[in-house]
């Protein structure tokens, strides 16, 4: 994948302050849940083009390689994993703290989205990288949860 020319973190808070806005002007016009649902598609059809991009990186996509993009999540300190490991086809990452969704609420931006604005991405941008690749997930941050347990399965 190329390198941004902004972190991450900062690319999504610049994408958090349009869908805010964008969420009141469609909330405007019709309702909240239809304007949430316009917005999650968004997200997550985004997710999976980032995902095909990522997966176009490496000759042969893999597991090990989908692993490295932790390290493109943790830039300027966005999230700190506690553990992160590869045991045969599974990736597992405990995220224990989300810069994401702290900024997303210190902006201001209503619940529904802080939750949604990264959360929503992380299984369709796994599947954009490949359809051998699944995302299980019983909380987030975001949720209330004390980590954000991802477990990536390669079939």
């Amino acid at each position: 994948m190329k390198e941004q020319p902004v972190s991450q973190i900062s690319r999504r808070l610049i994408e958090a302050e349009l869908y805010g806005e964008l969420y009141e002007t469609m909330s405007e016009q019709f309702d909240k849940d239809k304007a949430l649902q316009v917005i999650i598609e968004n997200l997550q059809k985004s997710a999976r083009k980032a995902g095909k991009v990522f997966a176009a990186s490496v000759d042969t996509p893999n597991l090990g390689h989908f692993a490295t993009v932790v390290e493109i999540w943790k830039k300027g300190n966005a999230i700190e994993v506690e553990d992160i490991s590869i045991n045969g086809n599974e990736l597992t990452v405990k995220v224990t703290r989300c810069r994401y969704q702290k900024s997303y609420r210190e902006m201001g931006l209503p619940d529904e989205l802080c939750t949604l604005l990264s959360c929503s991405r992380d299984e369709p941008f796994a599947k954009g990288y490949s359809d051998k690749l699944s995302m299980f997930r019983k909380t987030t941050l975001a949720e209330g949860g004390d980590c954000c347990p991802f477990k990536f399965t390669w079939d």
